[in-house]
């Protein structure tokens, strides 16, 4: 493995001195093998045997010998231009490499993080009370970033390593010929020795449950190296064939008989990493456009409702849906396999969804013998339903999230199965015919999280867990019509979850709505700029830029209800009132004069309004609920974003404008903003805080719950108030000017505030 020290140090000179000699002697060789500079070459001398009138023995054993002779010429050759590629692009890879390395510690220990020679960071600076030292130190989480970008690094040198040294002694392996065959370069090289490496590991496979722990980390570490390796995947998958696949996570994954692994042993550790990378590996496989590979999907497709039998007797026979669904949530497996394999699967479990057998959950559960396919057991992936399974591989597909929600299940299936939107299978739970979702021992359904996976990456266009999400370009009309197809989706999404009543329903959804409603603020921003209907005559497309934008009107009415749901709950109201000071502030710096930015100003205020008066009733509701008991504790009482003091737009418009985005916390979303560069409109990465609650904040009467709140809702029209002032600060504004613009500014928060509210409903 190279280390960080290494590849700094790495001197390139005997490398590039070699290139260069092999280059000479290929030159040579070719010369040699079919001339061109006039002399003996052994091309002419091939043709020359061939063409002579041989005798006796010099009829068989000369002329053998001479043209076998001349065509090891040939393989001279061939094997000289392999070992020159591999050098080649050896040498270029692990160059930049190193200059990528030296860049980016320089441009880490900018901010005081030290990386050491094994590649780990950490701050190295003095303390901030040090005269000089830094104002701020980094947060951990830019010291994680560090370490990531680091670990890439070296990942993709030791890469290039691997595969060179691999190709170099393949090359030197014998002693009394010349290569008939070479590489092409790296890739080629990666691409035979991933044939290789798969025709090994379906050799172990063999073995299923009988694989030694060493044989399951060969496996691991075969896998990981090829996870990028089409070639490893598929020729892995199809000569494992869909049968093969099936029995051999059926038999490892759950051998019976007291052997299988308990949740917390080395073995079942493995075991998730073997779940992990052999996922992978069938998720790359299917991207694969060849006959055998899409035999390998229909047939698999095909088992999805056959009982998998183990070799060894067992009872327990999950259908094929239960043994593949646990491997289908990693990786990116193909959108066509998806929907089609998304189709079968709905139409089984419906089909099987009988008044007297039960439904899904007595479908999956098989309580009398069940196997364990998901590891590790009891983790956050879902153990025995393969619809959430299914969720979770879509929240790794955006394209075949977008399909699936628009196609249907019970669609030419001959036996009565009415046609049913999946939509309205999964999501409208209120719907006649949807989708019972199992519930586990305590009563909660954790389908529901990969469902919102699902949602999220449909409406986004990226990963639900992409680590560096951006939002998908409009440059063609194809991107512009994935868009609109997004937008859409959002449309449902905004309809459906229009109260706080009908997200708890489905537990654990709310975040992945909090972060699509992060990710189309500016739709949702379009949407509510529309009171009365005025949005057409005072000039909303305009002053948003729908068009270029690809904004979609969600409704006022809709739009208001669903950020007001989200807003009832601490997180979500964190993730959404983040977003809406981002957007916010660049729809400030968008515009064109001063006058058109305070307008967009005080729009956003009144979308911070909403969002705190929506959230202030939720902390309030929570006291109202506790009114009966004497010591009431607010846990969900949070401390709201410091972002909000920094939030600044720059002194100038469009490219030279600023935001100051937060940094750190559990999930990255890309929020859009309004502001436009030659290059297109910027995305801006946010990191969404998973709250720190504070604890222990007992209250005990109605007036420290007052308190409370006021204390909230002085804290949100601050966060919509920064904005404004640091864009009057920055271009002069006088006092008179700053009074007016923030009266302007409390009347449109307020108005945000009544709508929010639901005080009149409840009769207060």
């Amino acid at each position: 493995m190279v280390t960080c020290q290494e590849l700094q140090d790495l001197n390139f000179s005997k490398l590039s001195t070699a290139v260069t000699q092999w280059q000479q002697m290929l030159d040579k060789l070719v010369t040699l093998a079919d001339g061109g500079d006039g002399g003996v070459n052994a091309a002419d001398l091939e043709r020359k045997a061939n063409g002579a009138d041989w005798k006796g023995d010099n009829a068989t054993v000369t002329k053998s010998f001479t043209t076998t002779t001349a065509r090891q010429f040939d393989d001279m050759v061939t094997e000289a231009r392999s070992i020159h590629k591999i050098l080649q692009e050896a040498h270029t890879g692990l160059k930049k490499n190193q200059d990528d390395l030296k860049t980016a510690i320089a441009k880490w220990a900018k901010k005081y993080i030290y990386i050491d020679a094994k590649g780990s960071a950490m701050y190295s600076g003095p303390p901030r009370e040090v005269e000089g030292g830094p104002k701020e130190q980094p947060s951990q989480e830019e010291v994680d970033a560090a370490a990531a970008e680091i670990s890439k690094i070296l990942e993709e040198a030791n890469e290039t390593d691997r595969i060179a040294a691999r190709a170099l002694r393949k090359h030197a392996q014998s002693k009394h010929d010349f290569d008939e065959t070479g590489f092409k370069g790296l890739q080629d090289a990666d691409r035979q020795q991933g044939v290789e490496d798969a025709d090994a590991m379906v050799k172990l496979a063999a073995k299923g449950d009988g694989m030694t722990d060493d044989e399951l980390k060969r496996f691991n570490t075969i896998a990981k190296y090829h996870r990028d390796n089409p070639a490893f995947a598929e020729r892995f998958a199809t000569k494992l064939t869909p049968e093969g696949t099936l029995e051999f996570w059926r038999s490892l994954a759950d051998p019976g008989h007291g052997r299988t692994p308990e949740k917390d042993s080395d073995r079942a550790k493995l075991l998730a990493g073997v779940q992990d990378n052999l996922g992978i590996t069938l998720a790359n496989a299917t991207h694969a456009d060849t006959p055998a590979m899409q035999a390998w999907k229909d047939k698999i497709i095909e088992l999805g409702d056959d009982p998998i039998k183990h070799p060894n007797g067992m009872m327990s026979a999950p259908y094929g849906f239960q043994v593949l669904g646990p491997l289908m949530t990693e990786g990116k497996w193909d959108t066509a396999f998806l929907n089609k394999y998304g189709e079968k699967l709905i139409d089984f479990e419906r089909k099987s969804d009988d008044p007297v057998l039960g439904g899904p959950s007595e479908l999956w559960e098989n309580r009398m013998n069940p196997a364990q396919l998901s590891y590790p057991p009891g983790g956050t992936k879902p153990d025995s339903d393969p619809v959430a399974n299914l969720m979770e591989a879509l929240g790794h597909n955006p394209e075949a999230s977008l399909q699936f929600f628009d196609g249907s299940s019970g669609k030419g299936s001959g036996d009565d199965l009415k046609e049913m939107s999946n939509w309205d299978y999964l999501v409208n739970q209120e719907g006649d015919g949807a989708r019972k979702w199992p519930t586990d021992e305590d009563g909660k359904t954790t389908g529901f999280k990969n469902l919102g996976h699902a949602l999220e990456s449909g409406t986004l266009g990226y990963a639900y867990d992409d680590k560096d999400p951006s939002i998908p370009p409009l440059g063609t009309e194809e991107e512009k019509a994935a868009r609109d197809q997004r937008t859409l989706l959002m449309d449902r999404v905004v309809d459906h979850y229009k109260s706080s009543d009908m997200i708890d329903k489905q537990d654990g959804v709310r975040d992945s709505l909090a972060n699509m409603a992060a990710g189309h603020i500016d739709s949702l921003n379009y949407s509510m700029a529309d009171w009365g209907g005025s949005g057409a005559a005072s000039g909303r497309d305009g002053m948003f830029d729908s068009e270029g934008h690809r904004l979609r009107d969600f409704g006022e009415s809709g739009s208001k209800n669903f950020l007001r749901a989200l807003a009832a709950d601490e997180d979500s109201y964190e993730t959404v009132s983040t977003a809406q000071q981002v957007y916010g502030a660049s729809s400030m710096a968008a515009q064109d004069n001063r006058a058109d930015a305070l307008d967009a100003g005080v729009s956003s205020a009144r979308m911070h309004g909403l969002l705190d008066q929506a959230r202030a009733e939720s902390i309030g509701k929570e006291f109202a609920d506790d009114k009966d008991q004497r010591n009431l504790e607010l846990e969900k009482q949070g401390e709201w974003r410091k972002f909000a003091a920094e939030a600044a737009v720059g002194v100038g418009v469009g490219v030279g404008a600023a935001l100051i985005v937060p940094t750190g916390g559990a999930a990255l979303i890309a929020v859009p903003i309004a502001l436009e560069t030659v290059g297109g409109a910027i995305n801006t990465q946010v990191s969404v805080n998973t709250l720190q609650w504070l604890k222990d904040h007992e209250f005990d009467n109605f007036d420290d719950s007052v308190a409370g709140i006021d204390k909230a809702k002085y804290d949100g029209s601050r966060n919509a108030m920064t904005p404004l002032l640091n864009y009057a600060e920055a271009n002069g504004m006088t006092e008179d000017e700053v009074r007016r613009l923030a009266e302007r500014a409390e009347g449109r928060y307020n108005d945000g505030g009544q709508l929010g509210g639901t005080e009149a409903a409840r009769g207060w």
